[in-house]
């Protein structure tokens, strides 16, 4: 029997793989338009391995694979992913088994977790995808890894118009430092005041700020403090994760970002489905 195992999670910007040979585990991230790049390497690194692929590009990249490969649900290893690593590292005695996981990539995707059961209960366009998108619409920037570096140089506030700016002559009926609009202070814009840092933290703040409220909210429906982030945009992101901390906790919630978080749906599916056992003996 093979002790060779490849979990893929095919996404619409980054595939990432995850295998197993014997007790090593590795770790992979490339653009899914390149994908197919990686033929050669495959056959050249593994010989008959059990390949399991999700995501939503999942019957795209099985179609580049030199091996069969079985494809699995998006939403269910995800979460199974997650578990996996809440279990591994501890968390789970925090998080408990009830949790929202926010799966940020593209777009962003928000599940229940209740012990081993799976609900996708909502979701949202803003994401990795936004941010690129916005970034070179107001920059001209087009490189992700650029794009984070900018990011994190900018005032993220600087265009916004606070809680505290509307309510400028008296106390705020809610804390001051809360946005009241993104990219709402029009006056500083026209001053010219601001640069290409400034627009790109202040799409990193719009963007943290609206998926925190959204997976707070969804926390709040089904009775839970915590919140799971992942995803490949929080990977190089610190000022994102500060933001989506802050913020998380600010409306009374806690917010947990995995170490291998953006590779949870590549570990569900090298996980799922009988593998398990197989894979972790």
């Amino acid at each position: 029997m093979s002790d060779q195992y490849i979990g893929i999670d095919g996404g619409g910007t980054l595939s990432k793989i995850v295998y197993a040979k014997g007790n090593e585990w590795q770790y992979r991230k490339i653009p899914t338009s390149k994908f197919h790049e990686l033929h050669d390497w495959f056959k050249e690194t593994f010989d008959d391995p059990y390949v399991q692929v999700t995501g939503g590009k999942a019957g795209a990249l099985m179609k580049e694979l030199p091996f069969s490969a079985k494809k699995i649900n998006e939403f269910e290893a995800t979460c199974e992913g997650v578990k996996w690593q809440l279990e591994r590292s501890g968390l789970i005695n925090e998080t408990g088994d009830r949790f929202i996981v926010a799966n940020v990539g593209t777009g962003t995707s928000i599940h229940m977790v209740d012990q081993d059961a799976y609900e996708r209960i909502g979701g949202s366009g803003m994401g990795g995808g936004t941010l690129l998108g916005l970034s070179y619409l107001l920059t001209g920037e087009d490189e992700f890894e650029k794009i984070l570096k900018l990011g994190e140089q900018g005032d993220g506030r600087k265009l916004n118009v606070t809680v505290g700016d509307i309510y400028s002559h008296e106390p705020p009926p809610i804390s001051g430092d809360l946005t009241a609009s993104n990219f709402g202070d029009l006056a500083e814009m026209k001053q010219g005041a601001h640069n290409k840092e400034d627009c790109i933290a202040t799409v990193v703040r719009m963007i943290g700020e609206t998926i925190t409220t959204m997976s707070v909210q969804a926390a709040d429906r089904i009775g839970t403090d915590a919140v799971i982030y992942i995803g490949t945009t929080f990977a190089n992101h610190n000022t994102l994760r500060s933001i989506m901390t802050q913020y998380t906790e600010l409306r009374g919630k806690k917010a947990y970002f995995l170490e291998n978080g953006e590779f949870s749906g590549a570990i569900g599916a090298l996980l799922n489905k009988g593998l398990r056992k197989a894979v972790l003996r």
